[in-house]
């Protein structure tokens, strides 16, 4: 039992730690190399999306594609792979380009309060005097890590806020819509299946591939490698591999590393600057979601508390 546990822990202290790193590696691609978003995402979930099949039949060693044969499944699965997967992985990666890491993570991050006032304003959940103090403090803290406590001005780029608005929103939808869908069938294979989609999807919708590929260096190659393999594929499947040996709760705990890993290294690798408010307001966020994941408040439904990214 104790070793499973350490397993877990493990586990899921490595995913959220990968993702943290290969959104900061993603800004470095998006910097460096001027890799436009749509092309990005679009290889991203379609090599992702691919590989995580591949190790979703290497465990189960069944079929991959029932899902298609039910047809609310199906579904289902097709807009859970565009509004969902698509949706939260374009927003993120936007945030990233027009902003920073570091900003897109922790307002990526807002998606429980998302969800809160979803559940309340549709009478999902019954009001309690605690859930203002939970909007307010999210708020808050979103305001300090925008404004870095000067509310005359902006220490972040609008657009910015407004794809990193838009991720908490899609990756609240994310997390609620999937319950349908991870009800009835395994999860890797959803995710698997969803993000291959989404990149087909944003592939068609894209039509523009004539990125001067030869610029890509050596460098740039291992980024590109390491954020479709770890970043991605690897961390998803730790977190999911890490719910078969620990509580969600515990799972919540340790998937704040995320974005700590995430703003931790931009500031010390890519030299992102970050004032003492915005990092005041950092540790709010971050209190909030923890105070919301470990059981202030039972979940809308159970299994509701899938992880949102990426």
């Amino acid at each position: 039992m104790q070793e499973n546990k350490l397993k877990g822990t493990l586990l899921v202290m490595l995913g959220a730690t990968f993702w943290g790193l290969g959104g900061t590696v993603t800004e470095k691609l998006f910097t460096e190399y001027e890799l436009p978003v749509s092309l990005f995402v679009a290889i991203r979930l379609l090599l992702s999306g691919f590989l995580l099949l591949l190790i979703a039949k290497f465990i189960q060693r069944k079929p991959l594609t029932p899902v298609f044969k039910v047809k609310h499944a199906l579904v289902q699965l097709l807009i859970y792979s565009l509004f969902g997967m698509l949706g939260v992985q374009y927003t993120f990666m936007a945030t990233i380009d027009k902003g920073n890491v570091a900003i897109a993570t922790l307002l990526q991050f807002l998606a429980p309060v998302v969800i809160l006032i979803y559940s309340l304003l549709a009478r999902k959940s019954t009001f309690r005097w605690m859930d203002i103090i939970i909007i307010t403090c999210s708020l808050f803290g979103t305001s300090l890590l925008l404004t870095n406590g000067d509310y005359s001005t902006l220490s972040v780029p609008p657009q910015a806020i407004i794809w990193g608005l838009l991720t908490a929103c899609a990756a609240a939808f994310y997390t609620v819509y999937a319950v349908k869908l991870f009800v009835s069938w395994p999860s890797l294979v959803i995710i698997g299946w969803s993000m291959f989609i989404g990149g087909i999807a944003l592939s068609i919708i894209n039509l523009d591939f004539s990125f001067p590929w030869h610029l890509l260096d050596v460098k740039g190659i291992i980024y590109f490698s390491f954020v479709i393999t770890f970043g991605t594929m690897f961390a998803f499947w730790m977190y999911l591999e890490s719910v078969k040996y620990i509580s969600p709760q515990t799972t919540a705990l340790f998937g704040v590393l995320e974005p700590v890993t995430a703003v931790i290294s931009s500031v010390l690798w890519l030299k992102v600057p970050l004032g003492l408010w915005q990092s005041a307001g950092m540790f709010v966020i971050l209190a909030v979601v923890l105070y919301m994941s470990i059981g202030s408040r039972p979940k809308i439904k159970k299994g509701s508390g899938q992880k949102s990214n990426l």
